[in-house]
């Protein structure tokens, strides 16, 4: 549960678990941006895509495709 404002990359965490395989890059950001009622713009989808690469429980598996790792959990403190 989060508290407060969800960031983009917890909204890829719900999205990916939702999912519960690897997604394409760019259907993971477009599916960001719609939750969050952002315009669907390249200036957001890069903003969302470079916020993602900043988040270490996210992965890229390659080829595009970026994975949930619940291993990687932060824990809340």
């Amino acid at each position: 549960m989060w508290k407060g404002k969800k960031s983009e990359a917890d909204w890829a965490v719900e999205v990916l678990r939702e999912k519960k395989e690897p997604m394409y890059y760019f259907d993971l950001i477009s599916k960001i941006a719609e939750k969050m009622g952002k315009n669907p713009d390249s200036a957001n989808l890069t903003s969302i895509y470079t916020r993602l690469n900043l988040d270490n429980r996210l992965v890229y598996q390659g080829e595009g495709y970026w994975y949930y790792d619940s291993n990687r959990i932060r824990e809340e403190g």
